[in-house]
């Protein structure tokens, strides 16, 4: 994951390029980290937010512990450790051109990192004088606002409730590393004003960290992360992707929230503190209200009984506005900690109580899910660096005696190659909330065996490629019987020079699933999507930059083959004597239905991620222009358009489009303070 968390330093910093490495721009980044994940609803701005403030508060090189090391993004743990060894040894770093000298760094990598760097023989204490605060904190604001051009449905029979319009706005302040101060307001469209708090989602938090022993204090919404995520993990993470190495989950503990995902947080207090050195104490309770679907009333206790927790964040129309917030998720735990400089261990406990009880689903494939209204968890990670080997896992079991394990070993025998390979199994039986563990769905009865490895063959190629191996002992959505599949992805990249690179990407998946058609008893079928994507990025000028695909993908299942194809081009443009961005795209896209969508990232407003799905036969234009008016002010704008030539209207549902065309313009500004 910390290797995944580069994007987000190409996105405030920029990466500088080498021919020593493929070179790679923001796009592939973030491309290659959510090939696989594209469905899933991140929440990204938090893991800019981070770097951003790395970048405003440097690592102390000599002082810095192996945690501190961990949060530099183009670091492994490898590198990690080797630089902890040559500071051991040969005492205070006083350049970054010392670095050189330490194993498994390079130019490239010294220079990658070195914004986030403090090479200073003296440290710094930690002060909190109020004057200091008032005069060097750090002040952020965003707004943002998105105009849709044609109406969907909802709006036009009144089911939704508020304006097609959609609003942000964040207010988030920072002093060093010290304390933060975070305030969200985020309002979806067709979601009505109005409430206690003006507006549908409302979130902040006030938190003190790296102050002593005092590691983090945290009033307000959080994240939670411990282990492999296999107990505890309500943050960011992602599954396979074509960074096939760095699947490792890398626990940061407590960590503010500052996003929109206005479902996966904690809300009340966290705490951790070193009791003494490598020995932390991490303790939390969390009071939230839930969305949830409520079914019946329990005659004997007369409390609502619910059949589902919701997680779509979204309340346009009466039955989700009755479900807003309808239950209460009342959790509290606790972590105990041991790192040492080769070794650590953990353990963790937490439990889950519901006010109104989660009832038992009638649907076969959910016989196991998690019922009732008490939820009790435990489990154990440890992690064992001995030299080029990494050995990592963790194993969880919940009160019903259900059980999971993950483990994995690294290795990085050659300065050229890294080597991943990692096993997990959940037991059917085993019942989680808030859990993010490496897997195909961490769920029904889970088994598999990943291997990735990446090998820079030389200056100018580099062959990366993963395969995922996976079965199921219960039954799945749409999946009757046990089942069983398979994932493979292979990528060549090459970097002709700093100005020219591509790579070739080639996946295949096979899973088994009901034979369409058959409602009785269905038997088992293989389903096959395959992907070809060819991609070349190009410098032209130092203002302008390109970038050409082409992609094909392919769809089979019991003598059904689809196809589709997408070709685009995009264009960015830097003025020579204004700070103004233009970056714009043309895409052809046909494919035979969704099943061949192809998904593409798009460049998007800061701090919002965009990778829709590309389907049917369609025509499809974006232009973003970006303006920095000053240091301090930034204003953008985006317009997007995508006209159909295979129907004549869009979607279905309350959300139908009539017509061919879906457009719409967003707009944010950000002021710096």
């Amino acid at each position: 994951m910390k290797r995944k968390l580069c994007i987000v330093l190409l996105i405030l910093v920029g990466a500088a390029t080498s021919a020593q490495t493929p070179s790679r721009s923001l796009e592939y980044e973030i491309e290659s980290l959510a090939q696989g994940n594209e469905e899933n609803e991140t929440d990204l701005l938090q893991l800019a937010e981070q770097l951003e403030l790395l970048k405003d508060n440097p690592v102390q090189v000599n002082f810095a512990r192996q945690e501190d090391l961990q949060k530099l993004p183009y670091l492994n743990i490898f590198q990690v450790h080797n630089l902890l060894e040559y500071r051991n040894q040969t005492g205070p770093i006083y350049s970054p051109f010392e670095l050189m000298a330490v194993k498994g760094f390079d130019r490239e990598t010294i220079e990658k990192i070195l914004p986030f760097l403090d090479f200073s023989s003296q440290q710094t204490v930690p002060d909190l004088r109020v004057k200091n605060i008032r005069l060097y904190s750090r002040h952020n604001l965003i707004y943002r606002a998105a105009i849709p051009f044609q109406l969907r449905d909802g709006f036009k029979e009144n089911a939704y409730q508020g304006n097609p319009q959609s609003h942000y706005f964040r207010w988030r302040s920072t002093y060093r590393d010290l304390l933060s101060f975070n305030l969200t307001a985020q309002q979806d469209a067709g979601e009505p004003f109005g409430g206690s708090t003006g507006v549908d989602f409302l979130s902040g938090h006030l938190a003190l960290e790296n102050y002593g022993r005092l590691k983090s204090l945290i009033i307000g919404d959080y994240q939670a992360e411990f282990g492999q995520g296999l107990a505890l993990w309500s943050g960011l993470t992602f599954g396979k992707s074509a960074e096939p190495v760095e699947i490792k989950r890398y626990a940061r503990g407590f960590r503010p929230f500052t996003g929109a995902e206005e479902n996966r947080f904690f809300r009340g207090i966290a705490s951790t503190y070193q009791l003494w050195k490598g020995l932390d104490m991490s303790a939390f309770y969390s009071s939230n209200r839930i969305d949830a679907n409520v079914s019946a009333l329990d005659t004997l206790t007369q409390s609502s009984i619910v059949s589902s927790l919701q997680t779509t964040g979204l309340h346009r129309t009466e039955n989700e506005i009755a479900d807003k917030n309808s239950n209460t998720l009342q959790t509290m735990g606790a972590n105990f900690s041991y790192k040492g400089e080769q070794f650590s261990i953990g353990g963790t406990v937490v439990n889950y109580q519901l006010e109104s009880p989660l009832e038992q689903s009638t649907r076969l494939y959910q016989k196991f899910r998690f019922s009732g209204s008490d939820l009790t968890q435990y489990s154990l990670d440890f992690n064992y660096l001995y030299k080029d080997l990494n050995l990592f896992g963790e194993a969880a079991l919940s009160d019903n005696l259900g059980w999971a394990g993950s483990i994995g070993l690294q290795s990085h025998p050659t300065d050229a190659l890294y080597l991943t390979v990692l096993y997990r199994q959940f037991e059917k039986e085993y019942q989680f909330l808030y859990n993010a563990p490496f897997a195909e769905s961490g769920n029904y009865g889970e088994r598999g065996t990943y291997l990735g490895f990446q090998w820079l063959m030389n200056r100018t190629f580099q062959l990366r490629s993963y395969v995922d191996i996976y079965s199921f002992d219960w039954l799945r959505f749409r999946v009757d019987a046990p089942s069983k599949g398979r994932d493979i992805l292979v990528q060549l990249d090459a970097s002709f020079s700093r100005r020219f690179n591509t790579y070739l990407r080639i996946r295949n998946e096979v899973q088994e699933i009901n034979t369409p058609g058959e409602t009785v008893n269905p038997a088992l079928t293989q389903q096959e999507r395959s992907s070809v994507r060819l991609h070349a990025s190009y410098q032209v000028t130092e203002q302008l930059k390109m970038a050409s695909r082409i992609e094909l993908s392919f769809y089979d299942i019991k003598g059904q083959h689809e196809k589709g194809l997408i070709i685009f081009q995009d264009l960015r443009y830097h003025l020579t004597r204004k700070p103004v961005v233009f970056s714009l795209r043309y895409a052809l896209i046909d494919t035979e239905s969704f099943n061949t969508r192809i998904y593409a990232y798009e460049n998007d407003l800061t701090y919002a991620f965009s990778i829709p799905p590309y389907f049917g036969r369609s025509a499809r234009f974006y232009l973003l222009v970006d303006w920095e008016l000053n240091q301090r002010l930034t204003i953008q704008a985006r317009y997007a358009i995508t006209r159909f030539s295979d129907r004549s209207e869009i979607s279905s549902g309350l959300n139908r489009i009539d017509g061919n065309v879906q457009s719409g313009i967003s707009t944010q500004l950000i002021w710096r303070l």
